[in-house]
């Protein structure tokens, strides 16, 4: 049994209070016993697509090449959708053809991209429930340990895949329009709005940010050069616009959820969000 040194990580929306996670690596280690396996998240909202693309993007590149990057977010397993595996930015990337992959297919790089449909690779049974378990995870394991992506089956083109929008923010030359997309363990109000899209914009060097009622204030330090308990507004380390409470649960103290709009104006008297909200 050969062992490799590419590891894998693992995406998914199941949880840890279940087994699905823990036996999905038992699949991998049968096949592949010496393949590191790292936990990205299994904290995605369940079925929440969008959430797993945004994650997936953001983070792979941390990872050495020839890493495989395993999915599973799978809302349509069992039914007629696909499984495809991707070689992009020398990095591969295994999941459903639901728009997880997104990012990558409608991003700069060269992709490459294949339908899962060689049997040979899966389980000797295959759910119709659990295809994370029976079918992605040994193509991963393979994967990992130096299979050519070509034997997963037929290259496909990537215009033939799934693409669904992530809803980036209104960007206008006064301001953006953005939403809070994902809240922490810590509570922190994780935006659609990114250091780049800041850059855009002529902020007057004191960006003025509005949360429901709320008017922000704008750290350009770190978490340690905010005041304790009093929400601002931070770059974090995915290059994200996020809004923090330190020493305190920013989700909590402002009442917001996933799906809040969020705006940002350059410095200016009143600092109404009313131009961008339409």
């Amino acid at each position: 049994m050969r062992q490799s040194g590419f590891p894998i990580t693992l995406t998914t929306d199941f949880g840890l209070a279940d087994e699905y996670v823990g036996v999905m690596k038992g699949v991998i280690l049968l096949i592949n016993k010496g393949v590191p396996i790292v936990d990205l998240t299994h904290g995605i909202q369940p079925q929440d697509i969008r959430q797993a693309a945004r994650v997936i993007n953001s983070n792979y590149k941390y990872f050495p090449p020839g890493t495989v990057h395993l999915c599973v977010v799978d809302p349509g397993v069992g039914t007629a959708r696909r499984i495809i595996a991707l070689h992009c930015d020398t990095h591969f990337f295994i999941g459903p053809d639901n728009g997880v992959f997104s990012p990558l297919i409608n991003g700069p790089e060269s992709v490459d991209v294949y339908q899962v449909e060689n049997r040979k690779l899966f389980l000797k049974e295959v759910s119709q429930t659990f295809q994370g378990r029976d079918i992605m995870a040994p193509v991963a394991a393979r994967l990992a340990s130096g299979m050519s992506i070509v034997h997963v089956g037929p290259r496909i083109t990537r215009d033939s895949c799934v693409v669904i929008s992530l809803r980036d923010p209104l960007v206008r030359r006064d301001g953006i329009a953005g939403e809070v997309v994902n809240i922490d363990s810590f509570g922190n109000l994780r935006t659609n709005i990114t250091k780049a899209h800041l850059n855009r914009i002529d902020l007057g060097g004191h960006p003025c940010i509005t949360l429901r009622s709320y008017a922000i204030g704008f750290c350009k330090g770190s978490y340690d050069d905010i005041a304790d308990n009093m929400p601002a507004a931070i770059i974090n380390s995915s290059g994200e616009l996020e809004v923090c409470v330190k020493k305190g649960n920013a989700a909590r103290l402002l009442r917001v959820g996933r799906g809040e709009r969020i705006f940002v104006h350059g410095h200016r008297s009143g600092c109404q969000d009313a131009d961008l909200a339409s």
